[in-house]
């Protein structure tokens, strides 16, 4: 008997729906922007935090870099403090600078680094040597390069380990700032890591440290790269640097990055998901004038059926049913076109502008079961909420005084 009844409830709505076609449809869409908005926003928002994340740890999250500041500069005994912090598994001085070079008749701008190459291949697990190897401290020509430096945007290989490489660096002088050309022989090449943050090592020239004084005539350390012996004693090796150096540095933690990014995701992830639920309000207005109007045009139809012995649940069943029917089609198109519209605007990637250099990052969707669930359910909401009130009036009317109403 339930199952007949159920059957004859959809019947019914979908026959009222077809005979109100524009409206049902113009409701229809009106549902489906909010669960588009939804799942297009919080999956695209969600696949960029993930990259950005995954991106900022793999620089390593038991990385710290210490930078002077101001006019406060690093020595020799800074460094022999730090290595006796706790915790501190390694500690070496990097030199760091800005240079040009042309790849395959395009010039390209790059990061320089020189310091210890084995302390950076360590601290970055996914970052690997495809070809040749690393220089020793006394080869101060030879240098690792990033995949893009060696490879053109064709993917086509330009230089090759042994090969020369000229480079225009910037110089800080006493006159200011002075452009420098160096000559480097190319002893390694590193496999293809994609876009990071505050370091990008398909863009960048890894060299011994004491290349940065006697080949790039860098007189200053930029700063200090220290290797913490686990993931969980970052945040105390953080505050003893604080308490040693106090405002002297400035003190970089990848994984406190990556926390701070975490919290600015969640904040946008709110602001979409609030941003969505306006849509959704929207909807359940369409959906209320979409059946107080029904109701209004086919009270004899209601009067007839209290008539034949329907109660007044079934006559809110039956109204209520024609708002849910709306909600489930508008639900499925939301989600779904939703969803493409999401790949389609991930594919346009994300540029992130540095002083440097730029980098494009594109990072898939992120399209889970519990996002779908949640639109679905926030979409059977609009038509609950949309179709309540008038189906309770519907099933309120006397049967005696709908059958006069004209």
């Amino acid at each position: 008997m339930l199952a007949q009844f159920i059957v004859d409830v959809l019947r019914m709505a979908l026959k009222s729906l077809s005979e109100r076609k524009l409206r049902a449809t113009l409701t229809i869409v009106g549902i489906a922007i909010g669960p588009l908005a939804m799942v297009m926003m919080s999956s695209v928002v969600a696949g960029y935090s993930d990259y950005i994340v995954s991106q900022i740890e793999s620089l390593g999250q038991n990385l710290v870099v210490v930078f002077p500041r101001g006019e406060y500069e690093l020595t020799q005994r800074d460094l022999d403090v730090i290595r006796t912090i706790a915790g501190v598994k390694r500690a070496e001085p990097f030199y760091s600078t800005q240079g040009i070079i042309k790849v395959g008749g395009a010039e390209k701008q790059v990061f320089i680094y020189s310091t210890a190459i084995d302390m950076i291949l360590e601290a970055m697990g996914g970052l690997k040597i495809a070809q040749g190897s690393t220089p020793s401290e006394s080869e101060i020509i030879s240098a690792v390069v990033g995949h893009s430096i060696a490879f053109d945007d064709a993917k086509t290989q330009v230089y090759g380990v042994g090969d020369a490489i000229l480079i225009s660096t910037y110089v800080q002088g006493r006159n200011g700032i002075s452009i420098k050309r160096v000559s480097i022989v190319i002893s390694g090449i590193l496999e293809e890591f994609g876009g990071a943050f505050m370091l990008s090592p398909d863009s960048t020239v890894f060299m011994p440290l004491e290349s940065g004084r006697k080949v790039l005539g860098l007189n200053k350390w930029s700063g200090i790269l220290v290797l913490v012996e686990s993931v969980g004693l970052v945040n105390s090796v953080v505050s003893e640097l604080r308490n040693v150096f106090g405002n002297a540095v400035d003190i970089v933690s990848f994984q406190g990055i990556a926390d701070v990014v975490r919290s600015v995701v969640t904040a946008v992830d709110f602001i979409s998901f609030a941003t969505s639920l306006s849509a959704f309000a929207v909807a359940i207005a369409g959906v209320a004038s979409t059946m107080i109007t029904a109701v209004v045009e086919r009270i004899r139809e209601i009067a007839v059926m209290k008539a034949v012995g329907f109660t007044n649940t079934q006559v809110l069943v039956a109204i209520l049913a024609e708002g849910l029917i709306m909600s489930i089609i508008g639900g499925a198109i939301g989600i779904f076109t939703g969803a493409l519209g999401a790949y389609v605007l991930a594919s346009r990637g994300l540029e992130i502008r540095g002083m440097a250099a730029s980098i494009i990052i594109a990072a898939h969707p992120k399209i889970e079961p519990i996002l779908i669930a949640r639109t679905a359910l926030l979409t059977l909401l609009v038509g609950l909420a949309g179709g309540l009130f008038p189906a309770y009036k519907a099933a309120k009317i006397p049967p005696a005084l709908a059958l006069r109403y004209e």
